[in-house]
């Protein structure tokens, strides 16, 4: 994992170094044209060392080029191109380097225009490793005449002019998804920049059902905890807003309806007006900003500053792994170890240190509300992800219980809309996740109604 990880940020660099040959290359070449003037005649020598920082920052970049790629679904004819036309640039710099020294003078003595065609030749190869390089970056049509020439429709000045899917759909999947889904860059064979791609669906098939938020793919994605590795948008980039969110699920629900619909045409405009006119900056938002559950947290000052450290071995010996978020005070990030060697996982074990638990991460475990009766003595919990157990309704009074608990993850756990009144006037709770339990959308909405500072994400 951590050199899989290492390999992923090396290859993060390749955009920053790659603009190091290219600058390079490019003076060297300047400087050979300059030396036909007299005055600048002896910029024999510097050229060369251009040449040869241009050649081996290429090098450089061919390497953490070639990490990068192994990250994202790529277009395949665009990355071979890209992939091999850098290389022959940086191959080529050297070879010129090379003849150009002393050395190479002896084996070959270039005439100083064949040198010159050289030099034009890099010029000209690096401005086509580079085309290809924005292509795969921004999407073949992103230095085109059709892109030149494109008339981008102006956000509306009032609700009247709204379209659906050109005014609201698209632009949040433009600003949030498709640096990864378009035509360069097609993560999952997933392409988001029209109607008619998002309808095609990626190489698993469809991401939305139209009709139904609860069986859309792109709805799960994008309502993950941010630290799951399924997340979307990736990479850190910035979360979905609570509007953004509120509109793709409202335009699913009514059969993802396409660009050439009127907002206030449908008659169901009423259940999103509110973040359609948010969206829009029409009027300001009441809450936070992003829906971003890190921002939003504070900190808790009854957690001990102090506690036995030799206490985390036993608890990895007991199925868990753990991560130091603050050593003073100490603050622990719990969560079951995926390749544990014991079958049965003891949450009494983490009792020890059950103050300074912060967050504790029991996902798919298929543990009964029995095997987790103690959870109600982590007093300092945060956070705490229960998604994929056997829950019942009757131990989420013990959940909510927990006065500092500010996100709970029961995705996939079959509480009811019972068990969801149970968290009803928490102080502190801001999200309680319910995909595919027995909540059901009205009564979602109802709880988020009466408690509108906890957020109910089905």
């Amino acid at each position: 994992m951590v050199l899989l990880d290492l390999s992923t940020f090396l290859g993060r660099m390749h955009p920053l170094v790659v603009h190091l040959p290219i600058g390079f290359l490019l003076i060297a070449g300047i400087f050979h044209l300059a030396s036909y003037l007299p005055k600048y005649d002896n910029l024999g020598k510097a050229t060369e060392l251009a040449l040869l920082l241009g050649g081996l920052s290429g090098v450089a970049a061919c390497v953490l080029g070639w990490l990068l790629s192994n990250t994202g679904d790529y277009s395949y004819q665009l990355l071979e191109n890209h992939k091999l036309s850098g290389i022959g640039l940086t191959a080529l710099s050297l070879l010129l380097y090379f003849f150009m020294t002393d050395k190479g003078k002896t084996i070959l003595d270039l005439p100083k225009t064949a040198l010159t065609a050289l030099f034009l030749s890099i010029i000209g190869l690096m401005s086509y490793a580079g085309h290809q390089g924005g292509n795969l970056t921004h999407g073949t049509e992103y230095l085109t005449l059709a892109t030149l020439t494109e008339t981008k429709r102006e956000i509306p000045e009032k609700l009247e002019d709204v379209l659906v899917f050109e005014d609201l759909v698209q632009p949040i999947l433009d600003k949030k998804c498709t640096q990864c889904h378009q035509s360069g860059k097609k993560k999952g064979e997933l392409v988001l920049t029209s109607y008619d791609d998002i309808i095609k669906g990626g190489k698993n098939g469809a991401i939305l059902s139209q009709g139904n938020i609860d069986e859309s793919e792109i709805i799960r994605r994008v309502t993950l905890e941010k630290e799951h590795e399924e997340f979307m948008p990736t990479d850190g980039k910035t979360p979905l807003t609570k509007e953004e969110l509120a509109i793709l699920k409202w335009w699913i629900t009514n059969d993802a309806v396409n660009k050439e619909v009127a907002f206030l045409g449908l008659e169901s405009h009423k259940e999103v007006l509110d973040n359609v006119e948010v969206y829009l900056g029409f009027k300001k938002a009441t809450h936070g900003g992003e829906n971003n559950l890190a921002s939003q947290e504070s900190y808790n000052p009854n957690i001990p500053a102090n506690a036995d450290l030799s206490l985390l071995p036993e608890i990895e010996k007991g199925g868990f792994t753990f991560r130091v978020m603050n050593h003073e005070p100490l603050m622990l990030d719990i969560a079951i170890d995926r390749n544990r060697q014991i079958d049965k996982i003891d949450v009494k074990g983490l009792l020890p240190l059950a103050k300074n638990i912060v967050w504790l991460n029991l996902a798919d475990a298929a543990l009964s509300s029995s095997e987790i009766q103690d959870i109600n003595q982590l007093e300092n919990l945060e956070k705490v992800k229960l998604n994929g157990n056997k829950i019942e309704d009757a131990f989420l009074p013990k959940l909510a219980s927990l006065k500092y608990l500010n996100a709970v993850n029961l995705n996939d756990t079959p509480i009811s809309n019972k068990g969801l009144s149970s968290f009803k006037g928490h102080e502190n709770l801001k999200h309680i996740y319910v995909w595919r339990s027995q909540v059901n959308k009205a009564e979602a909405a109802k709880f988020t109604e009466e408690n509108p500072t906890i957020e109910v994400v089905l």
